[in-house]
């Protein structure tokens, strides 16, 4: 090979090695599809053209490319869809030997929802002249105001040409309402603010009252309603000195209730329309009268089995309770045989339906004790004889029953003694075997005594 051979040899070998070499480095390429969206109503893809290599990732931003975060994406193409900010992409491309590049940045715009605001002005004004000048001013929005609407009386809406947050009225003399439609950006929906209402209203009318009453002293009840009125309960009056003086009651419906009254007394209601003076509604009237004596007679001792005639007077119908021992519950004067101490009590209810009460008691003295005194149980929880029995023991509340061991030791004492003993002492079950009760009484000077056997085996 000649010298000229070898030198052309050696600079196609560097030619070509420099020429691939520029050939084969990391080119980011060219990304596509941005787009202007609403929060949450947006997809798409962007694309990538113009690379040159293989695509290692995407990556995207939401704050303007201060900072990414890594999407695990080698296609060509990167999806999004519901973005709620707006986010910037990007692809990072690299060439086998050669440092990775990135893409040019392609961003989706994301507007936040259209948000109308609220609506400050108008309000409530009585009957007649009008609501006079004044501004309504729209506060909180997201977006732009597209333009105003008003509606008179309920009737269909026109559009006002303005697109500033303020509107000025002049004197208003119907039933009028005001709001603004607000846009975010150019592919959000509108929406409206709220409602700036002038409403006329009529003027405040009192009415009356029903429920006007004559009720029975300390047991009464009733409701008073308003009707005629035009406007709302502002608050309840009552007076107990026909209507010299009034005393308020917190109540702002319609309705009051009225119980357990203890003396004459009137009603009213204050009624406001709106921003009408007040009116007050006619006064209603609930009469308290007394109920007639009732008298149940005197309080008497008898002994078991005995009779005895309750001695109640009144004027009205009577009705005694209860009617156990006695032959009738609905006379003055009924014959009373009752087996246990019994307290009666007399109601009367007279002309008025007023009811009045007296009670009587009779004492039922007990013969002397002639029971069964039982001298085994076996209190094992077995539901059966597991308490000590003495027939009849529980109409005698005078009874006072003591139980002995063999050794004359004190085990079990009681006062009025009611058939409840399960064989303890101080918590703890006494173990069987024989012992010895005495029982006595207040009204008797008898004593009964006897052995008492505990089987908890049986």
């Amino acid at each position: 090979m000649n010298r000229f051979t070898k030198k052309f040899l050696f600079f196609f070998i560097v030619y070509f090695l420099v020429f691939n070499n520029i050939k084969a480095q990391s080119v980011g390429g060219t990304t596509a599809g941005s787009g202007t969206y609403c929060a949450s109503t947006n997809a798409g893809f962007i694309t990538l053209s113009g690379q040159s290599g293989s695509i290692v990732r995407w990556e995207q931003s939401i704050n303007g490319g201060a900072s990414w975060s890594t999407i695990a994406n080698t296609t060509p193409a990167q999806s999004y869809s519901g973005l709620l900010v707006s986010t910037c992409y990007r692809a990072i491309v690299q060439a086998t030997g050669f440092p990775a590049d990135s893409s040019s940045i392609t961003c989706i715009t994301i507007y936040v929802p259209s948000v109308g605001g609220t609506l400050s002005g108008g309000g409530h004004f009585c009957a007649a002249p009008g609501s006079g000048g004044g501004t309504l001013t729209l506060n909180g929005i997201t977006g732009n105001v597209l333009y105003w609407q008003h509606s008179v009386n309920g009737g269909v809406a026109d559009t006002i040409a303005n697109t500033t947050s303020t509107l000025t009225y002049t004197n208003i003399t119907q039933n009028t309402s005001y709001w603004a439609v607000v846009r975010q950006g150019p592919t959000c929906q509108t929406d409206t603010s709220t409602v700036a209402a002038f409403t006329f209203d009529a003027v405040s009318v009192g009415g009356s009252l029903t429920g006007s009453d004559t009720v029975c002293i300390g047991v009464n009840g009733g409701t008073l309603d308003v009707i005629g009125n035009t406007g709302n309960a502002v608050n309840w009056m009552s007076s107990t000195n026909n209507g010299v003086s009034w005393t308020a009651i917190a109540n702002t419906t319609g309705s009051e209730t009225y119980s357990n009254l203890t003396q004459t007394t009137l009603y009213a209601c204050v009624i406001k329309n709106a921003a009408c003076p007040i009116d007050t509604t006619a006064y209603a009237k609930i009469t308290v009268v007394l109920p007639v004596p009732v008298n149940a007679g005197s309080d008497v001792s008898i002994l078991s089995g005995q009779s005895t005639v309750l001695n109640g007077t009144g004027t009205g119908i009577p009705v005694w309770s209860p009617g156990i021992g006695l032959d009738s519950t609905t006379k003055f004067k009924p014959i009373a045989s009752p087996t246990v101490t019994t307290t009666y009590m007399l109601t009367v209810t007279d002309i008025n339906s007023c009811v009045a009460s007296d009670s009587v008691v009779v004492t039922v003295g007990a013969a002397e004790f002639n029971g069964k005194i039982s001298n085994l149980f076996t209190p094992n929880g077995d539901g059966i004889n597991d308490t000590w029995y003495i027939e009849n023991i529980i109409y005698y509340a005078d009874c006072e029953v003591f139980v002995y061991n063999i050794y004359g030791n004190l085990v079990y004492t009681k006062k009025g003694y009611t058939n409840d003993w399960q064989g303890t002492y101080n918590g703890s079950a006494l173990p069987d075997g024989t012992y010895y009760y005495v029982l006595r009484f207040d009204s008797s000077d008898k004593i009964w005594k006897g052995s008492l056997d505990i089987l908890r085996s049986k």
